[in-house]
């Protein structure tokens, strides 16, 4: 992933190591990814908040992107909207030991997040192998059906000469096995496949988008990721990608970010903390509870977060669930009438501002990576994720 910077100034984001790690814009200004992530507006489609979509936003996409989502994201200090698939079917969310299946929307579609003027993401789902897929499906990657599937995704979503794009995710919380469903890759295997997997999915993005970002799968604190996966995947992605949803109370915090660094130290990629958040009681679903007593807690619990991920230096920034509060999920930045819960947002606010325009700025003496499709140097000489969270279900 080194590389000469100018190759790809002006074409895409860039991530570089000086004092810590930090990404560029096309054009060279330091960038701190704060995102929202599940973003959908699925969410203001339900019969409890149509009638406010339509009259707000004229029932259009469009429109509620550029009139609601976009500024109000900016005015809260978000700068990159992150994965947009929302969980919207099912019961429940994926725990160690027992089976889901929760259905996802499929999020907003590429044309439209191009055109709402913030960083965003797309995602290449190149396999079912998710947590919370209750139906998955182990293809073998090293089978040319995987090649083929995977160059479809990439000629079809890929957009090579978008500056807002940040980069591609794969697939998430991807279970490598055994699956509580069911299936699983053999152990023995995993190194070959895995190395398959990777390879095959990341060169069918650079044979359609040489210049942007590899953000690669979505993986969990707390279900992890075996270290073979983790070898395999580092000569190929660009970024490592990390859900982390601790639990309330003392440690819980450090344990998890204390697996990320030894992830980061293995694979030597610098990370995205490309999910997180917490929850409380509300309206619509009081009996979500097992992390935060009210809005007000949890925007105290969103600053020491951020404060947390910001203070290492391998984090390029986070991306905060969710929006819009809906009757799945349970929790958001908006409550399910498109209103701010005020004591979190107020919190959320003040901590973007701050740490944003910190950070914005970095040491001289740079050691800058462009992407994999340019070469990557040799390694480093030196959840607690959604998808496992305790979950109490809404109560009617």
């Amino acid at each position: 992933m080194s590389g000469n910077p100018a190759t790809t100034l002006g074409r895409g984001f860039t991530v570089e190591r000086r004092d810590r790690w930090s990404m560029r814009t096309p054009d060279g200004t330091p960038f701190l990814s704060i995102g929202v992530v599940h973003a959908d507006d699925t969410n203001l489609r339900y019969p409890h908040n149509i009638g406010i979509y339509r009259t707000r936003y004229g029932g259009s996409r469009r429109r509620w992107l550029r009139a609601g989502l976009v500024p109000e994201m900016r005015s809260w200090g978000f700068n990159t909207i992150g994965w947009t698939s929302e969980y919207v079917s099912g019961s429940g969310l994926a725990t160690e030991s027992g089976a889901v299946d929760l259905g996802h929307s499929d999020g907003l579609p590429p044309d439209e997040l191009a055109g709402a003027g913030l960083p965003y993401t797309l995602s290449l789902r190149v396999a079912e192998i998710e947590l919370w897929n209750g139906s998955p499906a182990y293809r073998d990657p090293r089978a040319p059906a995987f090649a083929e599937w995977c160059d479809h995704l990439a000629r079809t979503l890929c957009r090579p000469d978008d500056p807002d794009l940040l980069g591609y995710f794969l697939v998430d919380v991807p279970c490598w096995g055994p699956h509580p469903a069911g299936g699983g890759y053999p152990a023995g295997e995993l190194p070959a496949i895995a190395e398959a997997y990777y390879r095959v999915a990341t060169e069918a993005i650079r044979r359609h988008d040489p210049h942007h970002l590899i953000l690669g799968d979505r993986y969990g604190t707390r279900a992890g990721v075996p270290e073979p996966v983790l070898d395999a995947m580092a000569p190929y992605v660009d970024v490592l990608s990390v859900q982390a949803f601790p639990p309330p109370g003392p440690g819980h915090l450090d344990a998890a970010l204390d697996r990320i660094g030894r992830w980061h130290e293995r694979t030597t990629r610098p990370v995205l903390i490309a999910d997180t958040g917490n929850w409380c009681p509300t309206t619509m679903s009081p009996g979500r509870t097992g992390s935060c007593r009210d809005q007000r807690e949890r925007g105290a619990g969103y600053t020491a977060a951020a404060e947390a991920f910001a203070a290492r230096p391998w984090c390029l920034g986070w991306h905060w669930c969710s929006w819009l509060e809906n009757p799945h999920r349970g929790f958001g930045l908006k409550d399910p009438w498109d209103e701010p819960y005020r004591d979190l947002v107020d919190a959320v606010t003040e901590t973007n501002h701050r740490l944003s325009g910190r950070l914005s700025t970095t040491a001289p003496g740079p050691q800058p990576y462009g992407h994999r499709g340019q070469g990557r140097p040799e390694r480093d000489q030196a959840q607690d994720d959604e998808q496992v969270a305790p979950v109490v279900q809404r109560q009617e």
